[in-house]
């Protein structure tokens, strides 16, 4: 197998390579772009790298490879997930319409925002909002709730 374009120092640039603070004892652990992990040297704690970007799974014919099955296989089931869920909200966005762009936003926050990728909105979010406008959560309580229906019976 040829070395992967992304992985080939010789594109790299000086960004490429960084250094991250240790979620254990704040040293600075160094990685290359291509890292997924790292031990860090100063207390041995094994840290993810939070800039990797694996986006070339998606369309490299060697990904796989590369990759792992195991670690291919979670990369595609994220990406899908995450097309599920744009989907969701452009179907939720698009029966809200223009009636209610207060409503808009606030989706939109909401999805942005929520870090599950299970779920299109953090509902407990939605809730908490309740206190500093009432009647806008009602309403998009209210179109969530009837795009849930709608989903639930397709």
């Amino acid at each position: 197998m040829q070395v992967c374009p992304g992985q080939s120092r010789q594109f790299w640039r000086s960004e490429d390579i960084y250094d991250v603070p240790c979620p254990c004892c704040g040293g600075q652990v160094e990685f290359f772009k291509v890292d997924v992990k790292r031990t860090c040297p100063h207390c041995g704690e094994v840290v993810s790298n939070p800039k990797l970007d694996l986006s070339c799974a998606e369309w490299c014919r060697q990904a796989e490879a590369c990759l792992g099955p195991v670690l291919y296989g979670q990369i595609m089931e994220q990406r899908k997930l995450g097309r599920r869920r744009r989907e969701d909200l452009e179907r939720l966005l698009a029966m809200v319409g223009q009636r209610d762009g207060e409503v808009m936003e606030l989706f939109l926050r909401l999805f942005e925002e929520n870090r599950d990728p299970e779920k299109l909105l953090d509902v407990e979010r939605l809730r908490e909002l309740s206190k500093e406008d009432p009647e806008l959560v009602e309403r998009a309580t209210r179109y969530y709730s009837e795009f849930r229906k709608k989903v639930a019976v397709s």
